[in-house]
């Protein structure tokens, strides 16, 4: 799906331009998003859009995969990825930025670029000097808010992990510790790539900007530096879990084996003295006792009994 939104040299918006329209039209500004299009619209745009070919050749791969920025002579171009809170799976968003227009290309429907869409096209809260730089900012806030409730969302994971109130297995556990912090760590590139390419932002001699720009740059990059402190503190926490949940299950597979040892000890000598009865010489004075059998019996479980009590005074039975 390809929509327009330009506003028109007398100052209103509109989203009934077509690509056809767009160069013949008079406008100060526009704002193309393409999103999930298909082969047809894609061959449209980059037929009447050079630039966007000639990018995606440079590229080798439509998709860069990791938040860049990469500055041209008379646009720039950034990457940013979308994370999904209720997927947690990240979504590329290409932005061209020109002086008079502003291009989005993303393959999946994205929430913060439908919710600023609309706002800007009920013109709420758009300024009358509104730019495609101006998009841009909007279009970072909802994405860094989408960024901090991801953010929550896993640190509700990790006080559930934590809590353990489903009474899960150390198995288990195990393995959502080590699905969180894959999750983490998936967040983290996301993240601190942008927080870079807004720190070469602020004060670019080829991304011209005003103080009051740099200002918010400056903010923007302060919350995602808020966010990889997040991430990583939530790193470390699993990482506690982790050593604690392994931990457990080692000493829980020392104990069975402790166990295990105690009861094969306490055979031991039951296996040897039942061995030797088992031995088929002629002469055994024993085989002719008439409470010989008995006795035995009595023997072994005197054995055992002893090396029960044994062990329990060694401290071998405690939990």
């Amino acid at each position: 799906m390809i929509r327009i939104l330009a506003k028109q040299e007398e100052g209103e918006l509109t989203d009934s331009l077509t690509l056809s329209s767009l160069n013949t039209a008079s406008t100060e500004w526009h704002w193309v998003d393409i999103s999930e299009p298909d082969e047809e619209e894609t061959e449209e745009f980059t037929r009447r859009f050079p630039f966007f070919r000639s990018h995606m050749m440079k590229n080798e791969h439509r998709y860069t995969k990791r938040p860049q920025l990469q500055l041209f002579n008379d646009y720039y171009f950034m990457s940013i990825q979308a994370v999904s809170p209720s997927t947690l799976k990240p979504h590329e968003l290409q932005l061209y930025i020109g002086k008079n227009y502003f291009f989005s290309f993303h393959t999946d429907n994205l929430k913060a670029v439908n919710d600023i869409w609309h706002e800007c096209r009920s013109n709420e809260n758009i300024s009358d000097a509104q730019t495609p730089k101006e998009i841009l900012h909007r279009l970072m806030d909802r994405l860094v808010e989408q960024y901090f409730m991801v953010a929550s969302l896993l640190e509700d994971k990790i006080d559930a992990l934590d809590m353990n109130s489903k009474r899960e297995s150390i198995h288990r556990l195990n393995e959502r510790v080590f699905q969180i912090r894959s999750e983490l760590l998936g967040f983290r590139r996301v993240v601190t790539p942008l927080m870079d390419i807004l720190q070469r932002m602020v004060g670019s001699s080829y991304i011209p900007t005003s103080e009051t720009e740099n200002i918010y740059l400056r903010n923007v990059s302060e919350n995602l530096a808020r966010l990889t402190h997040i991430i990583e503190s939530n790193m470390e926490i699993t990482s506690d879990i982790r050593d604690s949940y392994l931990s457990l299950t080692s000493y829980r597979t020392n104990s069975i084996m402790q166990t295990l040892t105690v009861i094969t000890t306490i055979f031991m000598p039951l296996t040897f003295i039942a061995g030797i009865y088992g031995m088929n010489f002629k002469y055994m004075p024993e085989l002719d006792w008439h409470w010989g059998y008995f006795l035995v019996l009595v023997l072994m479980m005197g054995i055992a009994i002893s090396m029960y009590f044994w062990f329990r005074k060694k401290g071998w039975f405690d939990k």
